[in-house]
Order: structure tokens, then C-alpha cells, then sequence
């Protein structure tokens, strides 16, 4: 029997005990003394009393079929029905973008993760062999839907990505919702012969920097264009900052800052190596465009924006490590941090902050703060407990989370090691609880559905 029952019959008896009744002189029947009065006085008290332990144990009786039938059928927990609707970006001459339908909103259930997986959020997935990236959940599932391009951005929240389809003849800049990803949205058609080289959002979402160039017969470019596409209704949205002449060099945007009115973007040439760092002024109605050459050897690919468009970061080739620099000026080489050695592992902005996240000693995870970058350095330790020859891939959007790869797959079917890293919202608090998954493509990025 329950706890709880055992009180409930317990006080059944204490109530039985306490009912007044009269001393047993008064209502012991005396032969041949007993009035017409005292025996309906009697009947009276004994009746009273057969009522009030009827009420006692109707009232007990319907508390514990309460109790047990609560037991048995446990109230559902409250569902929230309302959803935030999102806002439609209205695009000159192409109507309003498309919002997230409800039914392509996944629900918040982590699975074998626990607490780590958040399907608020999701995985940008390379889709094979073949240009395409699928989107899905954190804690797996078929895809939402599937993009096909040569090149993918994300925004800054997360939210929407970007990405140039694969005509052959008539290539389109589109857009589309993360939740969504079907329900795509041509911002611009590039020109004849053009091909997309890259795209950026800037640092609010309310536009895109990309970079087109002419392809030669034997491969090379043959000249490029950087473009800003402004999604804030204006007239002519779509406009040419730089046009690059020279052959072979290939144009990759890195950021926007909205506020600053500044973009910059790279020139790369054989190898992949950046050999200008070039910054526009958006300022007026000619782009003006300043050029910085690259004194170290740094890879295209490996230079990336923080979220808010302040600083940019990239693999210093020659001293093995990250380097980083703000957006409006390179400033020679770049900045070392004393904690910088350790960036041959790979490196990440965490989202909403100035914070580099890198691979520190003995297999510790470490941010970069370079707001406080001084002569004593400018790391701590988030979590240890990291594996050995582990890289790291990326933040979750909101920067509660890391990707690290395990490992790396080799040949046919063979799978990736992934580590799902939860870290909190918090830059003073970390948990370090994580999950381990496998992919049999490489993870690029982290999306978010709501």
C-alpha cells in the first residue's frame, strides 16, 4: 500500500476514535426505568453516529480511487502551441521570401544524446561525391531537404542559408530558410559564362557578398567580380564593388560588416594561397577598394569572420598556427597570440563573440578571447578530456556546443568520427558533456530551425 493510503486509513481510525458519543451509563438500557424519550434519544445518538462513519469512509474511499486512478493515467505535460512567425524579407522584383512552414519546423527530442543532441539546430552534410550539402537534425534523421551547389554559406543566426545552383548555362544565386531547405528563392542569375566562387552573409542577414568569374578553356579564370546584394528593398539591390582584369586569380568574399559599411574579400592564385587582402568602403556610390598584400602564406580556405564581422582569422602557414587581424586592415602578417602554436588543429569562431576555439595542451579545449589579448596571452581551458589528433569543425550557431572530428574516414564507406561538445551559452560555465556519432561525410557547418 502507499505511503500515502496508509495516512489516508490512519486517519480513518483516529476519526472513528474521536466521534463524541455519550458515557456508556447514559445510554446502557435499565430494565424497566427506559422513558418513550430516552430510547429516541438513543436511536438519535446511534444513528448520528452511523452517519458520520458512512461520511468518513465515502470521503476516504473517493480520495484514494483519486490517488490511484492518478497513478495509473499521468496528466501529459503541457505542449506549447504557439510558434514565433518569422518575419518575410521582402527582395526587389522577387516577391517576399519564403517563411518556415510549421511542418518543416522538427521538434526539440534529443535522442541517444541526451542532453548533448539540440534538434533546434542542425548539420549542414556534404551529400557524397556529388556538389550538394543535406540538411538535418543534430540528433539525425533523414534529411529536411537537400541543396544543390558549387558553393554554401550560412548566416550569421543560423537561419537561412545561401549557395549558387549548378545551371550550366544561366547559374542562380538562391537563398533558402534552414527549416526549409526545399524551398528555395533565386536572388540573382549571373551573367553568361559566369560561375559563382563564393558567398558570405553579412553580419546582420540582410545581404550577401559574392564573388562570379569567367572560366577559361584550360580551367583558369579569366576575370571576376565581387558583388553586394542588399535584401533591404532597395531599387537596385544588385551591385558590382571590384572587377578583377587580371587572369588566374580567383575572388573569395570573407565579410560584411553593414554598420561599417566594409567588405573584404581575397585574390587567390596558384595553390590557393592568398595573395592580396583587399577591403571596399561602401561608403559612397563608388565602392573604393584597398589592396594589401599577404606577406605569409595563408590559404584561402582558411580564412574566417567572426559573426559580428569584426576581425577576421586565418592558418599562418609558416609559423604553424592561427593568426588573426580586424576586418578594415590586415596590419602586415597579422597578429600570434602566444596560444596561437596550437591552431594546427584547426580553429573556429564561437558565434556572438570574439572567442577562437582551438585545441590547447595536454588535449584541452581553449577559447581565444582577443578582446583581452595582452603580453600573458589570451586563452583559457573550456573542457579537457579532447582526443588525440582530434580537429575542430565548427560551433552550433549559438556557440552552446563544438564539433570536433575524431577521425577521418579513409576509402570506400568509410566512416568519420564525430564529437558533439556542449559547452553552454554561458563563457563562464562549461559542462564538457558530449556525444560521439559517425558520418559517413564531412560535417560543414551548424544551421538552426527556430
Amino acid at each position: 500500500m502507499d505511503d500515502r493510503d496508509k495516512g489516508l486509513t490512519q486517519l480513518f481510525v483516529r476519526d472513528l476514535d474521536e466521534i463524541p458519543l455519550p458515557a456508556r451509563g447514559e445510554w446502557r438500557r435499565v430494565a424497566g426505568r427506559e422513558t418513550i424519550a430516552m430510547r429516541s434519544s438513543r436511536y438519535l445518538l446511534t444513528a448520528g453516529a452511523v452517519l458520520a462513519v458512512l461520511a468518513i469512509a465515502l470521503i476516504i474511499g473517493v480520495q484514494l480511487n483519486q490517488r490511484q486512478q492518478s497513478a495509473a493515467n499521468p496528466s501529459a505535460s503541457p505542449t506549447a502551441s504557439a510558434t514565433a512567425s518569422a518575419s518575410p524579407v521582402t527582395l526587389p522584383g522577387f516577391g517576399p521570401s519564403a517563411v518556415p512552414s510549421a511542418a518543416a519546423t522538427p521538434t526539440a527530442t534529443p535522442a541517444a544524446g541526451g542532453a548533448v543532441y539540440n534538434d533546434d539546430f542542425g548539420f549542414l552534410v556534404a551529400a557524397g561525391d556529388v556538389p550538394a550539402e543535406n540538411v538535418r537534425r543534430e540528433s539525425g534523421g533523414a534529411p529536411l531537404g537537400t541543396v544543390t551547389s558549387v558553393a554554401v554559406a550560412v548566416s550569421p543566426d543560423g537561419k537561412q542559408v545561401a549557395f549558387f545552383s549548378l545551371q550550366v548555362n544561366a547559374a542562380k544565386l538562391q537563398i533558402a530558410p534552414a527549416s526549409d531547405p526545399n524551398n528555395v528563392q533565386t536572388v540573382a542569375t549571373l551573367g553568361v559564362g559566369q560561375k559563382g566562387t563564393g558567398v558570405v552573409w553579412s553580419n546582420d542577414a540582410s545581404g550577401l557578398l559574392y564573388a562570379v568569374g569567367v572560366q577559361k578553356a584550360d580551367g583558369t579564370m579569366q576575370s571576376g567580380q565581387v558583388h553586394t546584394f542588399d535584401m533591404r528593398g532597395t531599387t537596385t539591390p544588385d551591385r558590382v564593388i571590384y572587377d578583377e582584369g587580371q587572369a588566374g586569380y580567383v575572388l573569395q568574399p570573407i565579410a560584411w560588416d553593414r554598420a561599417a559599411n566594409i567588405a573584404a574579400f581575397g585574390e587567390t592564385g596558384d595553390g590557393g594561397f592568398m595573395a592580396s587582402y583587399d577591403v571596399a568602403n561602401l561608403t559612397g556610390t563608388e565602392a573604393v577598394v584597398t589592396r594589401s598584400k599577404v606577406p605569409v602564406r595563408i590559404t584561402i580556405g582558411s580564412v574566417k569572420a567572426s559573426s559580428d564581422a569584426k576581425f577576421v582569422v586565418a592558418q599562418d602557414l609558416d609559423a604553424n598556427g592561427f593568426t588573426y587581424w580586424p576586418l578594415q586592415t590586415m596590419s602586415g602578417a597579422g597578429h600570434h597570440p602566444a596560444e596561437s602554436k596550437y591552431g594546427a588543429n584547426g580553429f573556429a569562431w564561437r558565434p556572438g563573440t570574439h572567442e577562437i576555439g582551438f585545441i590547447g595542451p595536454s588535449n584541452q579545449f581553449w577559447v581565444c578571447d582577443v578582446d583581452k589579448d595582452n603580453s600573458l596571452g589570451c586563452g583559457h581551458t573550456l573542457f579537457s578530456g579532447v582526443p588525440d589528433g582530434a580537429n575542430v569543425r565548427f560551433f552550433r550557431a549559438d556557440g552552446s556546443a563544438v564539433v570536433l572530428q575524431q577521425s577521418s574516414g579513409s576509402g570506400p564507406g568509410a566512416l568519420s568520427t564525430y564529437l558533439l561538445v556542449r559547452i553552454g551559452t554561458d563563457p563562464k560555465v562549461t559542462t564538457g558533456d558530449r556525444v560521439t556519432f559517425q558520418e559517413s561525410t564531412a560535417l560543414l557547418g551548424s544551421v538552426r530551425f527556430r
